[in-house]
C-alpha cells in the first residue's frame, strides 16, 4: 500500500478521522496478513477486545484502538496512517520506533517477530543513486561489529538485505544489534552536568578497554565521539557505530577525503583519513573525557569547517586545572590524549588505560531513571492515572502525537494551541508537567517559561521544552532559564516517554520530600510543647506520637496493620533478651530498652518519599526499582538528621532513629547496604530491629507471598541466613522466640 490511509481534509483538520466504509476492516486484514504483530498477540486479546477492533468504523478509530491494546506502536500507526506498510517490516524484525538517524543510516528500535528481541535495527538502502562507497561502508560496518566481541561494545546479532517494498528491486541493508537502554554520553551530560573526575576516568577506562580490542582486530574507529558512547542504567559503557572504521587490510576511506566529527577529530584525521592509527581513537577518547568532565567540547569552535581543521594543525590542547575535582595527574593524562602530534600521545590504549586506571572509580551511577529499558509495548505508567501532562505546540498533528504516546503511558493528557491559552490552562487547572514547544506565534515557548518560573505557585511544576529548529545546544541554553528537560523534533516516541515520566517521578519524589518534611517538623513543635508537661506525660507523647508518624507509612504501603505495635514489643524483647547474656552490658540498660522500644517504629520512615508504584507493586522489582527502595535507609536517616540539627533538645532519641532508619538492612557479613557495614560496626540497635523485622516480615501476609507459620520463621531466622545477622542476638532471639510469637498472636493485622 503506497496511499495514506489518513485524510488531510477532514472537519478537524488535523488529519486524523477519516470515515472510508470498508477500509479499517481491509486495512486490519493487511496488517495481520503482513504480521505487523504476532499472531499469538491477536488471539490472546479478550474476544470483546478483538470485535471492539474489528468493528472501528474508521482508520483513526482502528489505529487508537490498536494503540490502546498494545498491538502498534505510535511510530507504527503514522507509518501505516501514511500508506508505509512494507516499510515496517525489514527481514525477521518489525520496526517499532526511530531512535537515530546519520550518514551511515537509520537506527530503529525493532522486534523479532519470532523470538520477540528487542533489537536496535540500522538500515541503510541501497537505491541505484547512491555511491557505491556508501554501500560499501555500510558492509564495512556490519564486518567489522561481528569481528568484536567485548562487554563494552555492542554485540551485532544479524545482518542481512531485503527488498525495500514488495514492488521494488532496491535492497535494504540491515544490521541488528543488541539495544542500549539508557542515553549517549552527550544526552546524559547536557541533562545532568559534567560528571565527577573518578566517575568520567571509570567511563574512559571502560572504552579504552573496547578500542583496545577494536585495535587488536585491526580496527580503526575513526568516529569515537559522546555521542557514539551509550551509558546503561547499570554504569556499563557501551561504545556504537563502526560506520567509519578502516581495517588495515581494506582501506575505503580515499585520500583527502575528511571523514568523522569536526569536534573530536584528530588533526592528522583531518589531513588523510585514510593513513590514521589506533592514536587517532585515543584523541576522540580524550576529547570525550574533556566533554565528561567539563560539559564542552575540547576545542573553541570557529566558523567554518575548514577553518576549524585548519586550527586544529597548531591549537594545543586544552587544560582542565579548575574544574572541581580534578586533579594535574588527570589534566595532564587529557593533555597527553589531546596532543596535536600522534607522536606525542600515549602509543596504545593499554597505555590509557593504565594510566587512568589509578584515578578511577569503579561504581558508575545509572544513568537518567533507567526506565529506557522498558519495552515500548509494556512501558508501565509514570504515576498515577491523575498525572497531567499540558501539550503546548501551533501544529495540531504534533499535539495529537505526543498524546497518543503518552496516552499509552497511562499519562492524562491536554492540548494548548499558543503559548497564552498554555498560560491560561495553567493558572485554571492543575498540571504536573508542560510540553512546551519554543516556536510559537505571539507569546513563544521561552516566555511561557520564565513567566511560570516567575510564579513561586509552580516551583515543582515540570517544563520540557521542544523544538525542530533549535540545536541541541540552544535548547540547553534553556535550562538555567527554568526548563527542566529539552527534546528536539522529530520527537521519538521512546525519548518522549521516558523523559516525561521520568519529571513526572521527579515531581512526585519532591512533593513526598516536602511532605514528610512538614510532618517531621510538625511533631517536633508538638514535642517542644510538651516539655513543658512532666516528664512522664513527654515520653508519652512523644511515644504516641511516633506511632502515629509511623501509621503514615503503612497507610501508603501494602503492609500489616499492626506493624509498629509489634516491632515495638520485639525490639524490647530481643534487647530485655539480650542483656542476659553480658556481651551488651555496657550498652543495654532500662534507658536503652525504652529508648528502642520508642524508635523501632522509625525504621521504615524514608518509604514515605517513595513513589506509590515501588510501595504498591505486588511482583518482585527490577534492578532499577530495587535500588530505588533501597534509598528509603538513607531518604529517613537524611530527614531525622535535619531534625537532630534544628531540635538538639532530643539528641539520644533522634540518634538511635537515625541508626535505626539507616542501617537495619546491614549485614553482618558486610554486604548489606547502604553502608557495608560488618560485624559490630553496625549500631546495636540496627542489629536488633533487623531481627524484628524480618520476623514480622516472614510472619504477616503480603500480596506477593504468603505468610509464613511461627515455626517456620524461626528456622529461616537461625539456620536459613548465614552471615545475615548478629549470631549472638540470635542466640538471644531463640530464648524468647515464644514470647515473639505470643506478641504475634496479641497484635493481629
Amino acid at each position: 500500500m503506497q496511499r495514506s490511509f489518513l485524510s488531510t481534509g477532514d472537519s478537524e483538520g488535523d488529519g486524523l478521522t477519516c470515515d472510508l466504509t470498508g477500509l479499517a476492516g481491509r486495512l486490519l486484514d493487511e496488517l495481520r496478513s503482513l504480521q505487523l504483530f504476532a499472531a499469538r498477540d491477536w488471539e490472546n486479546l479478550a474476544a470483546s477486545s478483538r470485535r471492539e477492533i474489528q468493528d472501528a468504523p474508521n482508520i483513526s478509530t482502528l489505529l487508537q484502538r490498536l494503540m490502546s491494546h498494545g498491538l502498534v506502536t505510535p511510530f507504527q500507526a503514522v507509518r501505516i496512517g501514511e500508506g508505509e506498510l512494507d516499510s515496517l517490516i525489514v527481514g525477521n524484525y518489525r520496526l517499532l520506533d526511530q531512535i537515530g538517524r546519520g550518514g551511515m543510516g537509520v537506527v530503529y528500535q525493532a522486534v523479532h517477530r519470532c523470538m520477540r528481541r528487542l533489537v536496535a535495527l540500522k538500515t541503510f538502502d541501497a537505491r541505484s543513486s547512491v555511491d557505491e562507497r556508501s554501500i560499501a561502508r555500510f558492509f564495512s560496518e556490519i564486518e567489522a561489529t561481528a569481528k568484536l566481541d567485548h562487554p563494552n561494545i555492542v554485540t551485532a546479532l544479524d545482518a542481512g538485505e531485503t527488498p525495500i517494498s514488495r514492488n521494488s528491486s532496491s535492497m535494504r541493508q540491515y544490521l541488528a544489534m543488541e539495544y542500549i537502554p539508557g542515553f549517549d554520553l552527550d544526552q546524559y551530560v547536557r541533562v545532568n552536568g559534567p560528571l565527577s573526575a573518578p566517575q568520567a576516568c571509570e567511563i574512559a577506562f571502560q572504552l579504552a578497554s573496547a578500542l583496545s580490542e577494536a585495535h587488536r582486530h585491526g580496527l580503526v574507529h575513526r568516529d569515537v565521539k559522546p555521542s557514539n558512547v551509550r551509558l546503561t542504567p547499570s554504569g556499563q559503557v557501551k561504545l556504537l557505530d563502526f560506520g567509519l572504521v578502516r581495517q588495515v587490510d581494506h582501506r575505503l576511506t580515499e585520500q583527502d577525503v575528511t571523514m568523522g566529527t569536526v569536534e573530536y577529530m584528530a588533526p592528522e584525521q583531518a589531513r588523510d583519513a585514510k593513513n590514521v592509527d589506533g592514536r587517532a581513537d585515543i584523541f576522540g577518547m580524550g576529547g570525550t573525557l574533556f566533554w565528561c568532565l567539563s560539559g564542552k567540547p575540547p576545542f573553541t569552535a570557529v566558523s567554518g569547517i575548514l577553518n576549524a581543521l585548519l586550527g586544529r594543525q597548531s591549537q594545543s590542547a586544552p587544560s582542565l586545572l579548575g574544574i572541581e575535582g580534578v586533579s594535574p595527574q588527570l589534566d595532564s593524562v587529557v593533555r597527553r590524549m589531546l596532543a596535536a602530534d600522534p607522536a606525542a600521545r600515549f602509543h596504545s590504549c593499554e597505555d590509557v588505560m593504565r594510566a587512568i586506571d589509578p584515578l578511577r572509580r569503579r561504581a558508575l551511577p545509572a544513568s537518567i531513571d533507567g526506565a529506557s529499558s522498558d519495552d515500548l509495548r509494556a512501558l508501565p505508567a509514570v504515576a498515577s492515572a491523575s498525572r497531567r501532562v499540558l501539550i503546548v505546540d501551533d501544529e495540531p498533528l504534533i499535539r495529537r502525537s505526543c498524546r497518543l504516546a503518552l496516552e499509552m503511558a497511562n499519562v492524562v493528557c491536554e492540548e494548548a494551541a499558543d503559548g497564552g491559552l498554555a498560560l491560561e490552562a495553567v493558572h485554571t487547572q492543575q498540571f504536573d508537567c508542560v510540553l512546551l514547544d519554543v516556536d510559537m506565534p505571539s507569546v513563544n515557548g521561552a516566555e511561557v517559561c520564565r513567566q511560570l518560573r516567575a510564579d513561586a505557585a509552580y516551583q515543582h511544576l515540570k517544563i520540557i521544552m521542544m523544538s525542530g529548529r533549535s540545536t541541541s545546544d540552544e535548547l540547553a541554553q534553556l535550562l538555567p532559564a527554568g526548563a527542566d528537560d529539552f527534546l528536539t523534533k522529530p520527537l521519538s516516541v521512546v525519548q518522549l516517554q521516558v523523559r516525561v515520566k521520568n519529571a513526572l517521578r521527579l515531581r512526585e519524589a519532591q512533593e513526598r520530600s516536602d511532605l514528610l518534611a512538614k510532618r517531621l517538623y510538625g511533631l517536633n513543635a508538638d514535642l517542644e510543647k510538651a516539655l513543658c508537661a512532666v516528664e512522664g506525660d513527654l515520653v508519652h507523647a512523644r511515644n504516641a506520637l511516633v506511632l502515629a508518624l509511623a501509621k503514615l507509612v503503612e497507610h501508603r504501603e501494602i503492609a500489616s496493620s499492626s506493624h509498629a505495635q509489634r516491632m515495638q514489643r520485639f525490639s524490647r524483647l530481643l534487647a530485655e533478651s539480650a542483656m542476659g547474656l553480658g556481651s551488651y552490658d555496657d550498652v543495654i540498660d532500662s534507658a536503652f530498652l525504652d529508648m528502642i522500644e520508642c524508635c523501632a517504629p522509625l525504621h521504615d520512615i524514608g518509604k514515605v518519599a517513595l513513589p506509590d508504584y515501588i510501595l504498591l507493586k505486588t511482583h518482585d522489582l527490577d534492578p532499577h526499582e530495587l535500588a530505588l527502595m533501597q534509598t528509603h535507609t538513607t531518604a529517613g536517616a537524611d530527614v531525622l538528621r535535619e531534625v537532630a540539627r534544628q531540635h538538639p533538645f532530643a539528641q539520644g532519641f533522634l540518634q538511635m532513629s537515625d541508626d535505626i532508619a539507616r542501617h537495619h538492612h546491614e549485614r553482618y557479613d558486610g554486604r548489606g547496604y547502604p553502608d557495608q557495614l560488618a560485624g559490630d560496626a553496625i549500631p546495636l540497635a540496627a542489629r536488633i530491629v533487623a531481627i524484628c523485622d524480618a520476623y514480622d516480615s516472614f510472619r504477616a501476609r503480603r500480596p506477593n507471598k504468603p505468610a509464613l507459620s511461627h515455626s517456620a520463621a524461626v528456622l529461616l531466622l537461625t539456620s536459613e541466613s548465614p552471615g545475615l545477622f548478629d549470631p549472638n542476638l540470635i542466640t538471644a532471639f531463640e530464648k524468647c522466640r515464644e514470647r515473639f510469637a505470643q506478641v504475634f498472636t496479641d497484635y493481629p493485622d
